[in-house]
């Protein structure tokens, strides 16, 4: 096997100044041809290139790997199943009816298709009591009282606060009872009285006034015709009445506070009448 050395003598060998390799055969002298000086072992060129040539291959495999572990290397690479042909998707009819065109009053105004909701006749607790605040409705009301608190006439400041502090921190609130009434009318009847005490002991709302942190808030209403003034009043009898009766005849012992509401299109803005009601609202701190 031949051996590869470098002349060292660059001060008189060409040799050595170019740096060029010399192969010596098996068992030859291992000196320099020009000058003769002992040479340097070196290794082999070609041990070189295949160390070289390995480096590309590593690289070029890695290269690869990356390559395919790319989706849309996978998907150009994968190959087809068969020759089934892809299955094209249904074709879909369309529609070319004419849209229907909206309702208008005679001022042109639009009229809305959604029957009017049923104004209850009596004293009506919903289906199911909703006291989650992430619900839009009890979001509105609460916003609706807290802006109504300071506008109370006939209740001192530090009830305010304590009604205000009550509705601002509650964590739950829900509607519990809607109690109509008729036109210009502020009084419960015997039977109304009856009903809403018969409403008050159902077991979700017993629950509630078995809580002695829950308050009990009372929204009178009225429909927005007349003076505005007379309708506050209004209003504000109506939940006091209610108040008295839950506290004289249902025997409620909970915190209780009213707020009249006045005037309002806030339950409904169409049927006047729906906005002539109280409604009790349960607040949990």
């Amino acid at each position: 096997m031949s051996r590869f050395g470098k002349c060292q003598n660059q001060a008189g060998c060409l040799l050595a100044y170019r740096g060029e390799e010399t192969e010596i055969e098996d068992g030859a002298p291992f000196i320099c041809a020009e000058c003769g000086k002992p040479l340097t072992a070196v290794k082999p060129p070609s041990a070189m290139w295949i160390k070289y040539l390995a480096g590309i291959a590593v690289l070029g495999g890695i290269g690869i790997i990356a390559l395919l572990a790319m989706p849309k290397t996978r998907a150009l690479l994968k190959p087809p199943k068969g020759d089934q042909e892809a299955t094209p998707a249904p074709a879909v009819a369309e529609d070319h009816s004419p849209a229907p065109e909206p309702l208008v009053g005679p001022n042109g105004e639009p009229v809305s298709t959604t029957p009017a909701a049923e104004v209850p006749k009596e004293v009506t607790a919903p289906v199911k009591i909703d006291m989650d605040m992430a619900k839009k409705e009890n979001r509105n009301v609460k916003a609706e009282v807290l802006k109504r608190v300071d506008l109370m006439p006939k209740v001192s400041n530090p009830n305010k606060d304590k009604l205000y502090t009550a509705v601002e921190r509650a964590r739950s609130m829900g509607i519990v009872l809607t109690i109509p009434f008729g036109s210009g009318k502020t009084e419960l009847s015997a039977g109304d009285v009856q009903k809403l005490k018969t409403e008050l002991e159902k077991p979700e709302i017993a629950k509630l006034r078995q809580d002695p942190t829950a308050v009990f808030v009372i929204l009178g209403f009225a429909d927005p015709k007349g003076d505005a003034q007379k309708n506050l009043i209004v209003s504000q009898t109506r939940a006091d009445v209610v108040l008295k009766a839950m506290r004289e005849k249902c025997e409620v012992i909970n915190v209780m506070h009213t707020v009249g509401m006045g005037g309002s299109k806030m339950l409904d803005e169409k049927n006047l009448e729906k906005n002539r009601i109280v409604e009790i609202w349960a607040v949990l701190p």
